[in-house]
């Protein structure tokens, strides 16, 4: 922030907001990148493309074996998502 230009943008000018420090600023660009809906769209996607490569990899299973590893794949992919956006440092 400190590095940023003194003119307006978006009608806020910085030295109006002096206790907004650079890790605040991140931590409000994670919340807004990292939204919940954000996340489950991309679960979704993910979840989508795994979708033949699961069928085809299973398809010597029993029905209800599939019913239940299906699940367990897409609560997996949510912790990773989580995980990843968890790690990300907006700089």
């Amino acid at each position: 922030m400190q590095r940023m230009a003194p003119e307006r943008y978006l009608g806020l000018l910085y030295s109006e907001y002096p206790h907004v420090n650079g890790l605040t600023v991140n931590e409000m660009a994670k919340r807004f990148v990292a939204s919940k809906e954000v996340k489950q769209r991309l679960v979704d996607e993910i979840n989508e493309r795994m979708e033949s490569s699961f069928q085809s990899r299973t398809t010597d299973w029993k029905s209800s074996s599939r019913e239940i590893a299906r699940p367990t794949v897409r609560a997996f992919i949510e912790k990773l998502v989580n995980e990843a956006f968890d790690r990300v440092k907006f700089e």
